[in-house]
């Protein structure tokens, strides 16, 4: 995938999401990128990133957003999706926040454990982004 490509894509993502957020939250590292180009594309200035660690089989947020974000629509976004773990991980731990979240990935796969609320469309391989 080219930039070109990328900026096409996220055309096309934004063009699904009929919501109004608050805040922008990208999940490190995948996530930034495209979080950025969206908080331009939607007009969204309040933007945070999440840090989300492996550790074994399980994924734990290791950064915190010290601010309050209750009662905050928030756009939760990642590139792509292949388990979903750590955008599930991210999404509770807004949502303990008191946030209302909806999330947002370009791609997803099937064998993700959840189903954002807006991406373009499943693929069967991951994709290789021009960050990586």
């Amino acid at each position: 995938m080219t930039w070109q490509e990328l900026q096409k894509e996220l055309k096309l993502l934004q063009n699904k999401i009929n919501y109004s957020p608050d805040i922008i939250v990208g999940i490190v590292r995948g996530g930034i990128v495209p979080a950025r180009i969206l908080s331009s594309y939607l007009n969204v200035k309040n933007m945070f990133c999440l840090n989300v660690k492996k550790i074994g089989n399980q994924r734990e947020v290791s950064t915190a957003i010290n601010e309050n974000i209750s009662g905050k629509n928030i756009l939760l976004v990642e590139d792509m999706l292949e388990t979903g773990k750590s955008l599930i991980v991210a999404k509770k731990y807004l949502e303990q926040k008191g946030a209302t979240v909806k999330t947002v990935c370009l791609y997803t796969m099937q064998i993700s454990k959840i189903m954002p609320d807006y991406f373009i469309k499943e693929v069967a391989n991951a994709i290789k982004f021009p960050w990586e």
